[in-house]
C-alpha cells in the first residue's frame, strides 16, 4: 500500500500549504495511523520546510487491536486524552488522517465494544472548534485495503482517485462555483432536482446558511465554527425544510455505507418523508441501519451539490463531491443548521443532475453553472 515517492509531497503541499495556509512559526499537529504514515510524514516535512513547528501523533494499528482485546473497558482510553487536547489548544493547525485501517473489523465489534469509538471524527472536529484552529480531514485515512475489500473496489485505484481529487483540482474555480451555489441556496425558496433517469424532486429552502467545503479554512469559516475541511474537498450542503420534499430520486451512483455498498437506489418521498425505497444491489446494507435507527430517520434533511471536477464517478467516501452530482440525505441535520436531531444519516446520489433554484439554473445535466 506504499504510495509512489512523488505522491506524499504533493498531497502534503495540498493539505499543509493550500488547505491550511500554514505559515512560518505556527504549530501543526499531524494525526496518523500506520496505513497513512507516508502522507502524514510528508505533512510534517512540508510544515517544517515552511518554517512551522510540527509533530506527529501516531496510533499504532496492532497496539489498538491488542488494547481492544485485552482491556476490560475501552472507554477508559478511547477518544482524545487530556494531553492531546492540551496540544491542540496550543496548536494553530491540524492535519487529521482517520483510522483504523481495518474499519470493517471495527464496525463488526459488539455494540458495547464499538460504542466508545463511534463519533471519533466528530470528536476531533469538536476539539478543533474548541481550540479555534484550522483543520483538514484527509479521506485517504478511510481508503485502506481492508475497507476497499469490504466495498468491492480496488484499493490502489481508490487511493489514486482521492489523490487526484486532492492534488489536481483548481481551487480557484472550485471556490467560485461553490460560492455562487451557496448564494443561490441561501436566498432561494424552492429547489427542483431532475435527471434523465426519472429523478424529479421538489423541496423548499429555509434561508439556512449552506456549508461550503471548498478545501480552504478562511476567516468566515472560522467565525461560523466550520474549522475542518475535507481533502479532497468539493461540496456545498444545506439543510432543507424538513416537511417539504416531494417526488422521486433515482440513484446512478453507488452509496458506500458502513454495512456495505448499495447500488441502484430509488426513493419515493412525500411530505418530507421517505415513504418507499428500493435498491438493485446491496439493499440490506441500507435496511440494516435504517431499521434500527431512531425517530426522524425518514426525514429528508439535506441537499448537497458536488463541485470537484477531478473526482471520478462513485469514488468511495467522496461520491457526493464529484462535480455535478446531487446527494439527498435522510436523517439528522443539526450540524448544518436544521432541526432534526436524529443521529442516523444515509444518502442517495444522482449524477448528471439538473438543478434549479426558484427557476434559476444551478446545475445542467452535471455541469455546474
Amino acid at each position: 500500500m506504499a504510495p509512489d515517492e512523488a505522491t506524499p509531497p504533493a498531497v502534503a503541499r495540498a493539505l499543509v500549504t493550500s488547505a491550511l495556509g500554514v505559515r512560518r512559526g505556527e504549530h501543526v499537529v499531524v494525526v496518523s495511523w500506520n496505513h497513512t504514515l507516508p502522507w502524514a510524514a510528508a505533512c510534517v516535512t512540508e510544515a517544517r520546510r515552511i518554517g512551522a513547528r510540527a509533530f506527529l501523533l501516531l496510533e499504532d494499528e496492532a497496539a489498538f487491536w491488542r488494547s481492544v482485546e485485552s482491556s476490560p473497558s475501552s472507554r477508559r482510553w478511547a477518544g482524545l486524552s487530556r494531553p492531546v487536547r492540551a496540544a491542540l489548544e496550543r496548536a494553530d493547525a491540524l492535519v487529521y488522517f482517520p483510522g483504523p485501517a481495518d474499519r470493517p473489523r471495527l464496525h463488526a465489534l459488539p455494540p458495547p465494544l464499538l460504542a466508545p469509538f463511534l463519533g471519533a471524527d466528530d470528536e476531533w472536529l469538536s476539539a478543533a472548534r474548541s481550540a479555534h484552529l484550522r483543520a483538514v480531514r484527509c479521506l485517504l485515512g478511510y481508503a485502506s485495503d481492508a475497507q476497499a475489500e469490504h466495498w468491492g473496489v480496488p484499493g490502489a485505484m481508490w487511493r489514486s482517485q482521492l489523490i487526484r481529487g486532492i492534488t489536481d483540482v483548481d481551487g480557484v474555480t472550485l471556490r467560485k462555483d461553490g460560492r455562487r451555489a451557496a448564494a443561490l441556496l441561501l436566498k432561494g425558496r424552492e429547489l427542483r432536482l431532475t435527471a434523465a433517469n426519472g429523478t424529479d424532486l421538489k423541496l423548499r429552502l429555509r434561508g439556512r446558511v449552506p456549508w461550503l467545503d471548498d478545501g480552504l479554512v478562511d476567516a468566515d469559516d472560522r467565525r461560523r465554527g466550520r474549522v475542518m475541511v475535507a481533502a479532497p474537498a468539493g461540496s456545498v450542503v444545506v439543510a432543507v425544510d424538513e416537511t417539504s420534499a416531494e417526488g422521486t430520486v433515482v440513484a446512478n451512483r453507488p452509496s458506500f455505507l458502513s454495512p456495505g455498498r448499495v447500488d441502484g437506489g430509488q426513493w419515493e418521498v412525500e411530505g418530507g418523508k421517505l415513504r418507499n425505497y428500493w435498491y438493485t444491489e446491496g439493499g440490506e446494507a441500507f435496511e440494516t441501519e435504517f431499521g434500527r435507527a431512531p425517530r426522524g430517520r425518514e426525514t429528508v434533511a439535506l441537499f448537497a451539490l458536488g463541485l470537484n471536477p477531478e473526482l471520478a464517478p462513485g469514488v468511495p467516501q467522496a461520491e457526493d463531491e464529484e462535480a455535478g452530482t446531487v446527494t439527498i440525505a435522510v436523517g439528522g441535520n443539526t450540524l448544518y443548521g436544521g432541526r432534526n436531531r436524529c443521529r442516523f444519516l444515509s444518502w442517495i446520489t444522482v449524477g448528471e443532475a439538473t438543478v434549479a433554484v426558484d427557476g434559476a439554473p444551478l446545475c445542467d445535466r452535471g455541469k455546474v453553472l
